[in-house]
Parts: C-alpha cells; sequence; structure tokens
C-alpha cells in the first residue's frame, strides 16, 4: 500500500536468451515491431534472478503468438515475485494485451493477492493466489490469474525514488489453447474476453458511494475477485464496515440495484465486525486489522468463482463508507441513500481497491 514511495535502481546488464534481450525500457513499440518472433509454443514465460528495479519502466517479458485456430487464445497464468520489503513496498507491474499503449492490468503484489498495508503475515496461499515468504523480510507473492490475450503481452515493472540495496526476482509463466474453452468456474468465457482490472485509492466521505469497478455498456463479463483495504485515525473505528456492496446491471440501474452484501464484513463470509479474527480461505480473506487510539487499518479479498457475479450490458460494483438504518418500519439497512440514521461514524481516510474482472463485447 502506497502512502510513501522508495526508489530501487537499475543494474545495467539485460539477460539474453537466443541472442533476444529480455530487459529493456519500455518503449511502446507495436508488437510487430518487437524482436521476438511469433511463437506456437504451449507454454512460455521467463524469469529473472537478482535484478534490480527501476524508476524506468522496464520490460521484463514479451511474447508474440502465431495466427492458428479461431478458437485460439492464450493466457498468462502464473506470476511470482521476491524482494526486499522495501523494494516491494514500490513495485508496480504492468501487463499491455494485444498492443495496448495503456496497460488494462497494473498492480501491487500484495494488493493483488487481497493484501493491504503490506501485511507480510505467510506463509498462506490459495489455488488463486498468496504468499510464501514474508513475516518483515523478504516478501515472495504470488498469483495464478487467469489473463487471455490473442496475440501479443508485455509485462513490465517500474520503481520510484531512493535508491534500496536488494535483488529483485521474478518468474512468470503461460500457455497456448487451441480448443479448450477458457473455464472460470461454472463460466465459460469467449475467446475474446479480456480481463481487466480496475482501481481506487484516495479518501472516501462518511456515507460517499465508491464504484469498485464500472463496466460500460455495451460490454457483458463478471467479477472474478476484489479487494478492499481502508484506513482511519480513529475515528469510528470499524464503522466503515456497516457498508453495503451493491451491483448495477446496466450501469444505469436504480438504486438498490441488487444487493450484494447486508454489510461490509458480511460479503466477506463474517460478521459482526471480524469477531473471529483474520482469516484466508479459498473464497474470502480478511487479512490485515490494526485497531489502536489514533489508527484503523484494515483489508479483505473475496472471489466469485463459486458464485460468478455475471453482468448482460455494462456494470457498476459498489461499495459504501458506513451505511444508514431506514427510518421506516420494516426496511433495515442498505436500502437508503439519505436521511435515515447512520450507524456510528464511518470515517474512510484513504481507501484501496482492486476489482479484478472479464469483459467482452456483447452481442447486442
Amino acid at each position: 500500500m502506497r502512502f510513501g514511495f522508495i526508489v530501487v535502481t537499475l543494474c545495467s546488464f539485460s539477460i539474453s536468451i537466443h541472442g533476444v534481450s529480455l530487459l529493456k525500457k519500455m518503449d511502446f513499440s507495436p508488437p510487430e515491431t518487437w524482436s521476438v518472433e511469433p511463437s506456437d509454443a504451449l507454454t512460455f514465460g521467463t524469469g529473472h534472478a537478482g535484478v534490480a528495479l527501476s524508476k524506468t519502466e522496464t520490460v521484463v517479458f514479451e511474447h508474440r503468438i502465431k495466427p492458428g485456430q479461431p478458437t485460439q487464445y492464450a493466457l498468462m497464468n502464473h506470476f511470482w515475485s521476491t524482494c526486499t520489503p522495501a523494494a516491494e513496498a514500490t513495485l508496480l507491474v504492468r501487463y499491455y494485451v494485444d498492443g495496448e499503449t495503456t496497460p488494462s492490468i497494473e498492480f501491487e503484489p500484495p494488493l493483488a493477492v487481497g493484501v493491504g498495508f503490506d501485511d507480510s503475515a505467510a506463509p498462506w496461499g490459495t489455488k488463486w493466489f498468496g504468499i510464501g515468504a514474508g513475516k518483515g523480510q523478504g516478501q515472495a507473492w504470488f498469483h495464478n490469474f487467469k489473463i487471455p490475450f490473442q496475440n501479443s503481452v508485455r509485462v513490465t515493472v517500474q520503481a520510484s525514488t531512493t535508491p534500496e540495496a536488494g535483488g529483485f526476482y521474478i518468474i512468470l509463466r503461460g500457455g497456448l489453447f487451441d480448443t479448450d474453452p477458457l473455464k472460470i468456474g461454472d463460466v465459460t468465457l469467449p475467446p475474446n474476453a479480456r480481463l481487466r482490472l480496475e482501481k481506487y485509492a484516495g479518501p472516501l466521505k462518511p456515507l460517499e458511494v465508491l464504484d469498485v469497478a464500472n463496466i460500460s455498456t455495451g460490454n457483458s463479463g463478471f467479477l472474478f475477485m476484489s479487494t478492499l483495504a481502508v484506513n482511519n485515525s480513529g475515528v469510528g473505528s470499524l464503522n466503515f464496515l456497516e457498508g453495503c456492496f451493491h451491483m448495477y446491471d446496466p450501469p444505469t440501474q436504480q438504486f438498490p440495484g441488487t444487493l450484494l452484501s447486508t454489510g461490509t464484513e458480511d460479503y466477506y463470509d463474517s460478521g459482526w465486525y471480524f469477531n473471529a479474527g483474520e482469516f484466508r480461505m479459498p473464497v474470502s480473506g480478511f487479512t490485515h486489522i490494526k485497531v489502536e487510539k489514533n489508527l484503523t487499518e484494515w483489508s479483505a479479498y473475496r472471489f466469485h468463482e463459486q458464485d460468478p457475479v455475471r453482468f448482460r450490458d455494462g456494470f457498476r460494483f459498489t461499495w459504501r463508507c458506513g451505511d444508514e438504518v431506514s427510518k421506516e418500519p420494516g426496511v433495515g439497512k442498505c436500502y437508503t441513500q439519505s436521511g435515515g440514521n447512520v450507524v456510528g461514524s464511518p470515517t474512510c481516510e484513504w481507501v484501496q481497491s482492486y476489482a479484478w474482472v472479464y469483459v467482452w463485447p456483447n452481442k447486442n
């Protein structure tokens, strides 16, 4: 979680395989000009060991696919990295898919793994992600998210300001598939599906509604996974957990849309402000908590592989900083936009959210 920045400097070296330099400054050139030849390899990837990060965005992997069957698609399906905590606190990883000049995926490894505030509790993991080393020392984050592409993919890393000693290691892997459709849980994705990461970082006012994801009309898809991290200076403590999640399909659907939770902790399959403590389970996890007189920190994640949150024509996925109870008998919480009884003193001085959404053009 970024509240300040440190830069890790770049060493002047590159790694070559078959004469192709795999570490270079990002130049936003089109895929057809890359030095890598199109490939029909079923498994592809790379690894870099003991290299240095830079404030300059640096390409660590690029791959092109040979034309094939109409049903053909490729995936990036494994990410792992490790470095010192100071280096990790500055790291951004970007995936540019099919010639993008603005990446559809840009993440900080801890938040991609559902963890806020760089909490290095380890080891733990699910089939989708986890951390294999940490506890305040060198951290090793991984995820196995399936990131589809048709023609090309480029992966870059970047850090920022003051030099920090320590090596950076990364492993990236993917695969090519001819006929087997990509399935996430019970959802079969079309070959033109893409994974998009929707992000937010900033403050929210009490009762303000955050669009955790906002996908425009003309697109179908489903919400795969999300992370939420919140902190404040102690005012209201955890009262922001009264906030409810809603979805709107289409995005212009009237409030309340479809209610996805009756409170924040309820969405993560817990209750009573997470009174049983932290957990990290296959569907959901409560990954960080710190409650002191002048500080509150909290983070959690949830997948929708088992209970797909699908949409037909655009989508809004929202969370509210706290909530209010209707003054009308029998209505309760989550169904009142204004004029109700606010629960506690919800305070969200800083919020970070990630929403990983599979998206494809609809047929309308």
